[in-house]
C-alpha cells in the first residue's frame, strides 16, 4: 500500500481503494490534501489495471467537511471573503473557481470515467456529503452512517456540488429541507430519501463496496464505463441527442474484446469470461 499524509490508495483485484486518512480530524478536508486527490484521480483515469474505485474515510467518518482553519480562513489558502488579503494573494486559479480542488474533487469523481463507489463509514458532512452523493453508489453503515449539509451551520451556503446532486438523488422538498436545515440525518433516513442506497451491518460498508466494486471490475469495463458516462448525458441532453450519443457510444464498445466475448458466450451458452478491453 502506497501512503500518503492524507490519503491512502491500494489496488485490489482491480478496484483501487482511496482512503481519506486524517482520523483525528474526522478525515476534513484541507487544501493539499484536496490537490492530492485531484491528482490521485485524474491519474487512475488512464491506469487500466485500476477498473473501478471505492472511496471510504479513515477511522470513524467517511469526512466531516471542509477544514475548519481553512473554513474560517485562518489556513494557509486564501478564502474570498475571509481571508482575501496582500499578505496572502488569492491564486489566479482561485480567483476563477474560489472553492478551487475543494470542488475539483467532486467534479474528477465524475470524470474519472469509472465508476467510483462509496463507503460511508461514519459522517459525511458538507463537502464530504457532496463527495458522497457525486459516487455512484453508497453503501452506509447502520449504525454510524450520518449525513448534513453542514455549510449552512456556519453561515455559508452549499458547495461542492450539493445542490447539484441533493434534488437528483432525493426529492426537491427533501434536499431544500435539508439545504436551508443544515438538519444531521441518521442512516436509516439517508436510506429512505434514497441517498444511501443500501444500509450495511455495522463495519461493513467498506467491505460491502468492495466486493460490489470488485463485481464491476470482472465485467466488461469498457462498456460499463461508457454507459455510466451515458447516464450523466441524461442529466442535460435532450432525447434526440441521446439516442445520437448512444448510437455512437455501442458502435465504440462494438469494438472491444469483451463485445466478441459476451455474444460468442451467449451463441455457446457458457458464462462470459470479460478481460475489460
Amino acid at each position: 500500500m502506497a501512503a500518503e499524509e492524507t490519503h491512502l490508495f491500494h489496488v485490489e483485484d482491480g478496484v483501487g481503494v482511496v482512503t481519506l486518512n486524517r482520523p483525528e480530524k474526522l478525515n476534513a478536508i484541507h487544501w493539499d490534501m484536496a490537490l492530492g486527490l485531484v491528482a490521485l484521480l485524474r491519474e487512475l483515469r488512464f491506469r487500466d489495471d485500476v477498473r473501478t474505485i471505492v472511496l471510504t474515510g479513515a477511522g470513524r467518518a467517511f469526512c466531516s467537511g471542509g477544514d475548519a482553519s481553512w473554513v474560517s480562513g485562518t489556513g494557509g489558502n486564501a478564502l474570498p471573503g475571509l481571508a482575501d488579503d496582500a499578505s496572502r494573494p488569492m491564486p489566479r486559479y482561485q480567483r476563477k473557481t474560489p472553492a478551487g480542488p475543494f470542488a475539483e474533487f467532486t467534479r474528477m469523481i465524475v470524470e474519472v470515467e469509472k465508476p467510483v463507489i462509496a463507503a460511508v463509514n461514519g459522517p459525511a458532512m458538507g463537502a464530504g456529503l457532496a463527495y458522497a452523493l457525486a459516487c455512484d453508489r453508497r453503501f452506509g453503515d447502520r449504525a454510524k452512517a450520518r449525513m448534513c449539509v453542514a455549510m449552512v451551520r456556519l453561515g455559508f451556503s452549499p458547495d461542492c456540488g450539493v445542490t447539484y446532486f441533493l434534488p437528483r438523488l432525493t426529492s426537491l422538498s427533501n434536499a431544500l429541507m435539508l439545504v436551508e436545515t443544515g438538519k444531521m440525518i441518521d442512516a436509516e433516513e439517508a436510506h429512505r430519501m434514497g441517498l444511501i442506497d443500501e444500509l450495511v451491518d455495522e463495519g461493513q460498508a467498506l467491505p460491502r463496496a468492495l466486493e460490489y466494486a470488485k463485481e464491476l471490475a470482472n465485467g466488461p469495463s469498457v462498456a460499463i464505463d461508457i454507459g455510466r458516462r451515458c447516464i450523466h448525458k441524461t442529466l442535460t441532453a435532450t432525447l434526440d441527442e441521446i439516442l445520437d450519443y448512444e448510437a455512437v457510444a455501442a458502435t465504440m464498445s462494438a469494438c472491444t474484446q469483451d463485445a466478441r466475448e459476451g455474444t460468442q458466450a451467449l451463441l455457446q451458452k457458457r458464462k462470459a469470461t470479460f478481460k475489460g478491453y
